[in-house]
């Protein structure tokens, strides 16, 4: 048998392979954060919704009893032949056109409230990221903001679509309206864009109002 042949050894001069460098990533490399999905408007109808709801499963609960007691499944009469003789028979009287423009007028109002622009349930922040501040929030912001200012007694904000109301109850200083402005405007600086502010003041202890615009 042949003895096994040598191994060759490795060459003093041989190179090793370079080394795999990454580059450095630097911050305006870096992917921008994914945005949160902005808050979504709150319907306008509200509680009109739930009542519109309830009457609707009045309706089908009379329908479906109805049915049942023509197809003999259940006895008794039926609720809208009750209905129809205990109203008895109805005539062209201003009575009925009274509530029949009643009705209409309430159908429009119905209509105004489904048709109308829905309010934003939150202001994005000017610092950007997809951060948003609800509503009630930003009043929230306003209220503290003007119950830090001299002369201020007591404080409400409410917040609409477009501005931001801030009824105060003051000293009867002539210049508190401003301040007030002054430090509201301060205070919602951080939103992208700010909602107009209304400060609305009041006197202690006097019917007196004013309203700065």
């Amino acid at each position: 048998m042949s003895a096994p042949a040598d191994v060759p050894a490795t060459p003093a001069h041989a190179v090793e392979p370079p080394a795999v460098t990454w580059p450095a990533v630097t911050p305006d490399d870096r992917p921008e954060p994914v945005p949160f999905a902005p808050p979504r408007p709150v319907g306008a109808v509200g509680w009109i919704g739930i009542v519109l709801a309830l009457v609707v499963l009045a309706v089908a609960v009379v329908l479906v009893h109805d049915g049942l007691v023509a197809l003999d499944v259940v006895g008794g009469g039926m609720w809208l032949h009750a209905a129809a003789d205990a109203i008895g028979q109805i005539r062209p009287t201003w009575q009925v056109a009274l509530i029949g423009a009643v009705l209409a007028l309430a159908g429009l109002r119905l209509l105004v409230i489904a048709l109308r622009p829905r309010r934003r349930p939150g202001l994005a922040l000017a610092a950007g990221g997809g951060q948003y501040l609800l509503g009630q929030d930003v009043a929230r912001l306003a209220s503290g903001a003007a119950a830090q200012v001299d002369g201020v007694l007591d404080v409400n904000s409410t917040w609409g679509r477009r501005s931001v109301t801030v009824s105060a109850t003051t000293d009867g200083d002539a210049g508190v309206s401003e301040r007030i402005r002054a430090a509201v405007t301060e205070r919602l600086a951080a939103l992208a864009s700010a909602p107009r502010v209304v400060v609305r003041t009041r006197r202690n202890r006097d019917a007196d109002r004013r309203v700065v615009r």
